[in-house]
């Protein structure tokens, strides 16, 4: 039998796993800073950064793209009819899939600074940084990418109310 989930550790969970996946970013790109500026990489590998630039420029719009069409793509899938709690786990497992999409290129031109020791690959993750914290999710951001009820926003907004349950 599933598990009901108030509001409070709805969203404690949300932002556990949403701020967990920016940390791994930040970490990463802390850690290629740090050994790149240390000179423990060697030397910088220009021919292979000019490939990773390349890489670059398609993984980036390419993931936030795919991150953006199948977050909508899952979203049209919520029917409004349904309780909140189906819309609310649904929900989850599109922003978890966003974030993830959002999450890849912050990763990547991390990895792609570890392999070449080019710092200059590392000033994208900011801007990864920034678009995280914009598409952060929120009760107010979710009730109106959902479309929810005045009822169904009430009940987001009360830390006591079940508005999920466990994945069976």
């Amino acid at each position: 039998m599933a598990r009901k989930i108030k509001s409070k550790e709805y969203f404690r969970t949300l932002n556990i796993i949403y701020f967990a996946q920016l940390g791994a970013m930040v970490l990463l790109a802390a850690v290629a800073y740090f050994l790149i500026q240390q000179g423990n990489l060697g030397p910088e590998n220009n021919s292979l950064a000019l490939s990773f630039q390349k890489i670059i420029m398609f993984v980036i719009p390419l993931s936030l793209a795919a991150g953006y069409i199948l977050f909508r793509v899952f979203l049209r899938g919520i029917r409004p009819e349904l309780p909140l709690t189906h819309k609310m786990k649904r929900y989850f497992s599109a922003n978890l899939i966003r974030s993830v999409f959002l999450e890849i290129p912050g990763l990547f031109v991390s990895v792609s600074a570890l392999i070449t020791a080019h710092l200059l690959f590392l000033l994208i993750v900011p801007l990864i940084l920034v678009l995280f914290i914009l598409f952060r999710p929120t009760q107010s951001v979710i009730a109106q990418e959902l479309n929810l009820s005045v009822a169904e926003r009430a009940k987001l907004e009360d830390p006591e109310a079940i508005i999920s349950e466990s994945i069976e």
